[in-house]
């Protein structure tokens, strides 16, 4: 597996987390832990969106330069 695909793996399962974490918090009715559910939750996401943008830095810097050898392969 590479990088991209485990940074696709890894985001779609903090994606995942934070969609239970607030449909739990939904259910129970936590009104007073509403609000930091939802602050968990929105961090789950934005560490799912980092992970994906680091696959994306991690990529470009192992992209062969452009007009070398191994970019014309």
């Amino acid at each position: 597996m590479n990088h991209e695909e485990f940074a696709r793996r890894a985001a779609r399962r903090l994606e995942e987390v934070a969609d239970r974490t607030e449909e739990e918090a939904r259910k129970l009715g936590i009104d007073g832990e509403a609000s930091g559910t939802r602050a968990r939750a929105y961090e789950m996401r934005v560490a799912a969106y980092l992970v994906r943008e680091e696959a994306v830095a991690v990529s470009e810097a192992e992209a062969p330069a452009a007009g070398s050898p191994e970019a014309q392969a």
